[in-house]
């Protein structure tokens, strides 16, 4: 079964042209959605047809940018195509899985998605390092500071308050102001 997918990113768009180009290839089911491309969990009917497709169906966009917005999000649409046994194939680029020129072009998409996620990586690490550099500190913001903490304990030696209102004082979790006694009487044995 041929089974095709338009979508335009907003309401005022028409997805007359695509309807018309996928049921002029034979697709008997076609599924339609106005919505942005950004995401794939956010487009419904794209996730509707490929749970409909079945294994010897063939999948078909007219154009990649109407099923994913990036070579990764089209890796994925692809691998979950693979594992139905779907082939893939976009009509104006030419892009069809059930020939090897066209499962290569998608092994080359994939190193491409592989190149930047390592590019990206790469980028952010050297932002990390310039940050660090200038001072920036990395991390949560601590909850409680050692000034707190010798006022817990104060109020723990008193006696007049549980370990759990003590923690509702400070505004922190029970397990955090015991951690950090624990912590600040084993800084002060050591």
């Amino acid at each position: 079964m041929k089974v095709g997918y338009a979508r335009v990113s907003s309401i005022g768009q028409n997805l007359n042209s695509q309807i018309e180009a996928l049921e002029a290839i034979g697709c008997e089911k076609i599924f339609t959605e106005k919505k942005s491309g950004k995401k794939s969990n956010n487009r419904e009917q794209l996730n509707e047809a490929l749970d409909f497709v079945r294994s010897g169906d063939t999948f078909i966009v007219t154009r990649l940018d109407r099923c994913s917005r990036s070579v990764k999000d089209l890796h994925q649409i692809i691998d979950t195509l693979n594992e139905k046994d779907v082939d893939f194939k976009a009509t104006e680029q030419e892009l069809d899985t059930s020939s090897s020129s066209g499962r290569l072009m998608i092994g080359l998409l994939s190193i491409v998605s592989a190149f930047e996620t390592d590019l990206r990586a790469e980028r952010q690490a050297d932002g990390i390092k310039s940050a660090q550099k200038r001072g920036v500190k990395f991390g949560a913001v601590r909850v409680f500071d050692e000034e707190r903490t010798i006022k817990a304990i104060e109020l723990q030696k008193q006696g007049t308050m549980t370990n759990q209102q003590i923690a509702d004082e400070f505004k922190i979790g029970k397990s955090t102001l015991l951690r950090y006694i624990s912590n600040y009487n084993n800084k002060c044995s050591a």
